[in-house]
């Protein structure tokens, strides 16, 4: 577990929502949907906005700035322009959550 840092309890992220911490110097944004969690890097390679401020809808996070969206599950791009962000690891365990590696099926920013 050396590679994975505590972030949150599981109640501090409610469902539909987002919380951002910081892994390793790098901001990544929680997200909780219906009780599952994934990890993105924080800001958008658009423009830089603040991913973990954006609209979650189902498993599609939207950009607060430019509406550029993003699927929490992997950090591909929902609208096929080629855009995608980073995606980390996610772990629960009794009512924590941690964040690990970047994962490493994709190759996307951070």
């Amino acid at each position: 577990m050396s590679e994975y840092t505590k972030v949150a309890r599981v109640d501090e992220i409610l469902p539909g929502q987002a919380k951002v911490v910081e892994v390793n110097a790098k901001p990544i944004a929680v997200f909780n949907v219906e009780g599952t969690f994934y990890a993105l890097y924080h800001i958008c390679p658009h423009e830089g906005g603040p991913l973990g401020e954006g609209t979650l809808k189902g498993y599609v996070v939207s950009c607060p700035w430019h509406n550029m969206a993003f699927d929490v599950r992997n950090g591909q791009g929902a609208d096929g322009g080629g855009y995608c962000v980073g995606s980390y690891e996610v772990r629960v365990e009794g009512q924590e959550i941690f964040v690990g590696p970047r994962r490493k099926e994709d190759s996307f920013l951070a």
